[in-house]
């Protein structure tokens, strides 16, 4: 475990002994593209535009004591090769960064035969050569996908590198994750987003990422409501898919939320909020807002509602205190209470019999037709969905135990603890 891993481990133990809250583990994460229009490889006055902004968000980040995972394609590692003196002065920029106490660089990628022969081993070949140490060794950026480009096919599945793989272009260079962030379907249109720590099983459907395997030595990190919290241009309305107030107040939604859940042992909720490097000179005074964010949440991180924690310090953090194979959290971002401002703090709604020996009913005037009913476990796993109809629900296929009823209706949100007995 290196220095810093240690020291926030500790930091953290001891704020704990104080601060009694369900946390909500934070960090940025951004990216870079292989299809960025600047040509940070190439052009030296692409590369001395972007590097000052991105040394700007770096110095916003460590003076506010926030946390950060800079995740890069093989493009901007080029040029911090040709033109940073990296691996040759450890003040070239992403040198630099990943000796700091609140950012870590890791590896971005999306295989293309064309504008990208490199993968993940290729990356973390090219990062070494930089001079940057991978503490950890993490997928940023996964799509679960098939594709056909110029009648080659292209797998980029979730789980490929759980075994040792061999770089593309440097091909004696092996390299295996542990830690995969950043899952997604084709297109992102439907993202992976959840809470928590597991083992995937398998990469063949959602599904099976989403089963846990103690046996599998891959861990995912969810995100968490990540697309509530998003922080880049919109591309065909070129207007910011959230403002910064916006992220403010959804990321406090997301941790009041937590703490209307029943707390359970495996309790972990992970987010974070992700930029993209092509959006930082398009949208002004990009690290202003970065800075105004951490102080939004402040008061949330005083009170131990927030904990800011780079993705590498989530995974020590679940394995100090998790040795159990088995022990796992895996939430989906729906099974939170949260919403915008307007939703009202959630209300107890009338549900007999409770305890109950598989059916309930609902009979409560509030509630709505076509209001969407989710039982879920202790987890916080969503395990039945309905829609609200005559308001009896059958619940005999759940095992004996104490499960939570949530009813969502407009700006109104409706808890209950359910007994199966």
């Amino acid at each position: 475990m290196n220095l810093k891993i240690y020291l926030f481990l500790v930091l953290l133990t001891n704020a704990f002994v104080t601060v009694a809250q369900t946390p909500l583990y934070l960090n940025f994460v951004s990216h870079n593209e292989i299809t960025d229009s600047l040509d940070y490889a190439n052009s030296a006055s692409d590369f001395n535009y972007i590097k000052p902004k991105v040394k700007e968000i770096c110095d916003t980040i460590n003076s506010l004591h926030a946390k950060y995972n800079m995740q890069l394609d093989a493009n901007f590692i080029f040029g911090c090769l040709h033109f940073d003196d990296a691996a040759t002065s450890s003040d070239d920029l992403i040198e630099w960064a990943s000796n700091s106490d609140y950012i870590d660089v890791d590896g971005h990628n999306h295989f293309s035969p064309f504008a990208n022969p490199y993968n993940y081993a290729d990356l973390a070949y090219l990062l070494d050569s930089a001079g940057v140490s991978l503490y950890h060794h993490i997928l940023g950026g996964v799509a679960y996908a098939t594709m056909d480009v110029g009648g080659i096919h292209i797998q980029e599945s979730w789980t490929q590198y759980s075994t040792p793989k061999a770089g593309f272009t440097f091909t004696d260079f092996i390299w295996q994750a542990d830690i995969i962030w950043g899952t997604a379907t084709p297109g992102h249109v439907a993202d992976y987003t959840t809470f928590g720590i597991w083992k995937p099983a398998g990469a063949d459907s959602p599904a099976e990422f989403g089963t846990h395997d103690p046996s599998a030595t891959l861990s995912a990190i969810g995100g968490g409501c990540k697309d509530d919290v998003g922080f880049n241009l919109n591309a065909q309305t070129f207007q910011l898919n959230h403002t910064t107030a916006e992220i403010i107040q959804n990321i406090k939604n997301i941790a009041d939320g937590i703490q209307t859940i029943p707390s359970g042992p495996n309790d972990f909720y992970t987010m974070n909020m992700l930029f993209n490097f092509r959006d930082i000179p398009r949208i002004p005074h990009f690290a202003d807002s970065i800075a105004t964010i951490i102080r939004g949440v402040q008061p949330y991180v005083d009170a131990g509602k927030i904990v800011w924690a780079t993705l590498g310090e989530k995974y020590d953090l679940w394995y100090a205190t998790h040795s159990d194979p088995n022990d796992y959290f895996n939430v989906d971002c729906t099974a939170i209470p949260l919403g915008s401002t307007e939703v009202e703090s959630p209300q107890k709604v009338v549900v007999f019999p409770n305890p109950t020996s598989g059916q309930i009913t609902i009979a409560d005037e509030r509630i709505l037709p076509d209001a969407e009913v989710i039982i879920f476990d202790l987890l916080g796993a969503p395990l039945r969905k309905w829609v609200f109809n005559d308001g009896i629900f059958d619940i005999s296929a759940l095992g004996k135990g104490i499960y939570l009823l949530q009813i969502r209706q407009d700006n109104q949100l409706f808890v209950q603890k359910i007994i199966r007995q």
